[in-house]
C-alpha cells in the first residue's frame, strides 16, 4: 500500500468533487499507464486503488475516517463478526457465478396461447473471436493485471450500517475477470482486445398451445459468450397482452354475450361468438329460463392443456340480457302467456288506503347524476349552507 494519501496519489484536495476527481484519474491514468509507459506500472496500481475508493462515497467515507481506506481488523470485533464473515476467506471459491443465462420479456396475444406460434427473432450476441481464440491478443504478449494482480477480482468496501463496512470480492473491470490483459499494441484488431466479436444470428421460438403467461422458453446456448465461460442460455419470459373480450383461468375460459330477452325466456340456437383460433362458436339453449348474470358451461372448448392440445378446458358463457327499450308495448296476448305472480299484499300500520304513484322510467346515468347532486346536497347542509333545488323537489297540495 502507498505510503502517500489516496489525495496526494491524485494530486487533489481532500474537498475534491466527484468531477474533480474523475477529471485528475483520467489524467494521470493516461499517463502512467503500462501500455504507453512500462515504467508506470506500479503508479498505475496506485492510483487505479487511490480512484476506486475515492470515487465511490461509501468507500470515501470510510477512508476519510480510518486513514488508509481499509478496514481496522478489530471493527467487526466487538460483535464477532471478523474476516471469516465478510472478509476474504468467505469468497474462497473465487468471485461470485456470473449469470447463466440472459432474460427477455415476449409480449404474446391469448390467440398465440391458444393456437400456438412459431416466431423467428434477429439478434445480435456476443461469441469468441475466431482471429484470437478468445484471448484478445497474441497469447504471448499476456501479462498479469496491473489492478488486481492477476486475481481477476478486488475487494470492495461497502457500508451497511453507520460505522459498521462489509468486504466484498468484485470482478475487475480492467481485465474482465481473467487476471490478465494484452498491452494495446499487441490486441487482435478484429476484437480490439475484448476476446469477442458481435455475430448476427437468427433464433426460432415455438409457442406451444396452452401455455401460459409468466412461462419460460430456454434456449440452450443461444446468448452471449465471454472467453472462459459457455455461452448463456437465452430465454423469453411470456408477458400475455390482456384480451378484450376473453379471460383465462388456467385450463378456463371465460366471455360475455348478450342475448335478448325472448331467448332469455324460450330458448335459442345460435352462432353466439367467434372463438380464439377464428371459429364460430354456435351454442343451443332449450330449456329454462336464463337471467342476467347466468352462465352457460361449454365443455372441451376452453384453453388446450400443453402438451395435451386435444385436451381443452371449459368455456364460461356469461350471459346479458337485451330488454326491449321503453317504447315498446307488451300485447294482452303476451301478458296471458306469461306466468302471474301472486304478490303478497303489504298490510297498512294506519289503516290508511294505499297510495297510487306513477313510476317514471329513468336511465342509469340520469340515476347516477341525481344521487350524486343529492349527495353534495347533503354535504352543504351538513356545514350549514342553504340550498334550494329548483324543479325537482315535491311540492305539497
Amino acid at each position: 500500500m502507498a505510503t502517500r494519501s489516496y489525495y496526494e496519489i491524485l494530486e487533489i484536495e481532500e474537498t475534491a468533487t466527484d468531477s474533480e476527481i474523475k477529471r485528475a484519474y483520467r489524467k494521470l491514468a493516461m499517463k502512467y499507464h503500462p501500455d504507453k509507459n512500462p515504467a508506470g506500472a506500479e503508479m498505475f496500481k496506485e492510483i487505479s486503488h487511490a480512484y476506486e475508493t475515492l470515487s465511490d462515497p461509501s468507500k470515501r467515507a470510510a477512508y476519510d475516517r480510518f486513514g488508509d481506506g481499509d478496514l481496522p481488523e478489530d471493527m467487526f470485533g466487538g460483535f464477532g463478526m471478523g474476516d471469516g464473515f465478510f472478509g476474504e476467506s468467505m469468497f474462497t471459491g473465487g468471485p461470485p457465478p456470473p449469470p447463466k443465462a440472459e432474460i427477455h420479456p415476449l409480449e404474446v396475444t391469448l390467440e398465440d396461447l391458444f393456437r400456438g406460434k412459431k416466431l423467428r427473432l434477429k439478434l445480435v450476441r456476443s461469441t469468441i473471436c475466431k482471429q484470437c481464440k478468445g484471448v484478445g491478443g497474441k497469447k504471448a504478449a499476456l501479462h498479469e493485471c496491473y489492478a488486481c494482480n492477476g486475481k481477476g477480482v478486488r475487494l470492495s468496501a461497502r457500508q451497511v450500517a453507520p460505522g459498521l463496512f462489509s468486504q466484498t470480492q468484485v470482478g475487475c473491470t480492467v481485465c474482465n475477470r481473467t487476471g490478465k490483459v494484452v498491452p494495446d499494441s499487441k490486441k487482435c484488431k478484429r476484437c480490439k482486445g475484448r476476446g469477442v466479436t458481435d455475430e448476427k444470428d437468427t433464433v426460432e421460438i415455438s409457442i406451444e398451445p396452452g401455455m401460459s403467461d409468466g412461462q419460460r422458453i430456454v434456449l440452450a446456448g443461444k446468448g452471449d459468450q465471454k472467453p472462459g465461460q459457455d455461452p448463456l442460455d437465452l430465454v423469453f419470459v411470456l408477458r400475455q397482452i390482456p384480451h378484450s373480450k376473453f379471460t383465462r383461468l388456467g385450463d378456463s375460459l371465460s366471455v360475455k354475450a348478450q342475448i335478448d330477452l325472448a331467448e332469455a325466456l324460450c330458448g335459442f340456437s345460435r352462432v353466439l361468438l367467434t372463438h380464439l383460433d377464428g371459429h364460430p362458436l354456435e351454442v343451443s339453449h332449450k330449456s329454462g329460463v336464463l337471467k342476467p348474470g347466468d352462465v352457460l358451461r361449454i365443455s372441451c372448448e376452453g384453453m388446450p392443456q400443453e402438451k395435451r392440445p386435444r385436451s381443452r378446458g371449459d368455456l364460461y358463457i356469461v350471459l346479458d340480457i337485451k330488454f326491449p327499450d321503453s317504447k315498446w308495448k307488451p300485447g294482452s296476448a303476451l301478458t296471458e302467456l306469461l306466468p302471474q305472480t301472486a304478490w303478497p299484499t303489504p298490510s297498512s300500520s294506519t289503516g290508511a288506503p294505499a297510495k297510487v304513484a306513477a313510476g317514471r322510467p329513468i336511465s342509469e346515468d340520469e340515476y347516477t347524476a341525481r344521487m350524486r347532486e343529492q349527495s353534495r346536497n347533503a354535504h352543504h347542509a351538513d356545514q350549514g349552507h342553504e340550498y334550494q333545488d329548483a324543479g325537482s323537489g315535491c311540492q305539497q297540495q
